[in-house]
């Protein structure tokens, strides 16, 4: 193939096809993207002008007829391949960012449009397949200006595409194109993009009815990069969009938040497959639901501690654990278990003066750290280790006696069935840091 003074080298004009494409397509392909190269790198006319006017005129006529007639000899395969190939070359030529690269770009991608409007008009390509290659062929860098009229049009062509085409085409947008913006944009650059904008507006809006409401937030999520947050109407809808969604997040995951109570009963629940626990607690990943994804929690997507927290915390919630599954839950419950002591101790704090101190979350806590150090979930000697370390950070005394009762109800009634020898030393430290000074007696309840 004889290769344009300036343009594409001819290699890469080459395209890469597998077995199931013939070698009549292959150089059909190759000799179309020769002819755009030739019409726009090679034409004297605008080498003339081309400090005037960046006009082809109409010399796109005859490739126009020349394209048109070749995609409708083609199968929906091929023609797919077809609008890639002139996409990947329009990018090709893009990216050279020398100023008469730019230009020249502009200029491919005015030609290529044509043509996929032209093939539209005919009715050689479906209007899904037009809309997509027109958004590919801008150059979202804004080397070369928006062409506001072709956006005018793709937003003219979304009510005709059923949902699925819908879907590529938001795709396209936010995964393959938004993506390539600058981060910094100048005014009139942001006058540029707002006609995409109003795309993406467009099809998000739920009166528009283009595509169930769950999968339109579910691409969201999954394809929205950081630069559609310069845009404050698009940013404005889909945080709405979020807000209406979150309720089903949660309800449809086990998170551990009081709106759930009690959480063994939650029917996204399973204690006896406890998944939650095996994605959730000593993996860098938690599990979330592949199927759709919805605006959760970050106690959702975070490690699952507190969903076993808040299962702890709830009566009877232990139960829920049975079989125990220790090699998941041991490492953490020593934290955990302190934790909800200097919480109850702080809550204690706030009670009024001569006010006696409710006993039921402490009962709940004895339970707890009895069923802890009976399945070895609980270490003794950490455990207290942990507890001295928080209490003396929190600087709580009001409940003193009541920790220290929990102390004597597991030295009291698990001397015979766990070891305590090696924790002695870390109950005397506990000890003195409760009573280290005048504490004035409370009552008790």
């Amino acid at each position: 193939m004889a290769d344009g003074g300036g343009g594409v080298a001819a290699g890469d004009d080459t395209i890469e096809m597998d077995d199931t494409f013939s070698p009549q397509f292959v150089q059909e392909v190759n000799r179309t993207k020769t002819f755009i190269r030739n019409l726009v790198e090679n034409n004297t006319t605008r080498d003339f002008f081309s400090k005037l006017s960046s006009n082809l005129g109409d010399v796109t006529a005859l490739l126009r007829v020349q394209f048109t007639n070749m995609m409708g000899k083609m199968e929906e395969k091929e023609k797919q391949s077809m609008v890639k190939e002139l996409i990947k070359m329009v990018h090709h030529v893009a990216e050279k960012n020398s100023p008469d690269r730019v230009f020249v770009g502009a200029n491919y991608e005015r030609v290529v449009d044509e043509l996929f409007r032209h093939a539209l008009k005919k009715e050689v390509i479906s209007t899904t397949l037009c809309a997509e290659g027109l958004i590919m062929t801008t150059d979202f860098r804004l080397c070369s200006r928006i062409c506001q009229e072709k956006w005018r049009f793709i937003n003219e062509c979304i009510p005709k595409i059923d949902y699925k085409g819908i879907r590529n085409i938001l795709r396209y947008i936010l995964e393959s194109q938004l993506r390539r913006l600058p981060y910094e944009l100048a005014p009139e650059q942001v006058n540029e993009v707002r006609i995409v904008e109003n795309v993406i507006l467009h099809i998000v809006d739920r009166d528009s009815n283009l595509m169930p409401p769950l999968i339109t937030l579910s691409e969201i999520m999954r394809g929205m990069p950081k630069q559609a947050h310069m845009l404050p109407r698009l940013t404005e809808k889909l945080a709405n969009l979020s807000v209406h969604f979150r309720p089903i997040a949660d309800l449809t995951h086990v998170c551990g938040r009081s709106f759930v109570y009690p959480i063994p009963l939650h029917p996204a629940f399973f204690p006896q497959t406890p998944f939650w626990e095996d994605f959730g607690l000593n993996v860098p990943n938690s599990f979330v639901q592949s199927h759709h994804t919805l605006p959760y929690r970050p106690e959702h997507t975070a490690s699952f501690l507190y969903t076993l927290y808040m299962i702890l915390r709830q009566p009877m919630g232990k139960d829920s654990l049975q079989p125990p599954n220790k090699t998941k839950t041991k490492s953490h419950w020593d934290l955990l278990i302190s934790i909800m002591i200097c919480e109850s101790m702080a809550e204690t704090e706030s009670l009024a003066e001569n006010e006696p101190i409710p006993r039921y979350q402490w009962d709940n806590i004895v339970n707890l750290v009895i069923y802890g150090m009976q399945h070895h979930l609980l270490n003794p000697k950490n455990f207290f280790r942990v507890l001295k370390g928080l209490i003396k950070q929190c600087k709580y005394t009001r409940a003193r006696d009541e920790v220290m009762w929990i102390v004597f109800q597991v030295v009291g009634s698990l001397s015979n069935v766990t070891r305590l020898e090696d924790s002695v030393q870390e109950i005397v430290d506990l000890y003195q840091e409760l009573f280290d000074g005048d504490v004035p007696a409370r009552a008790h309840g």
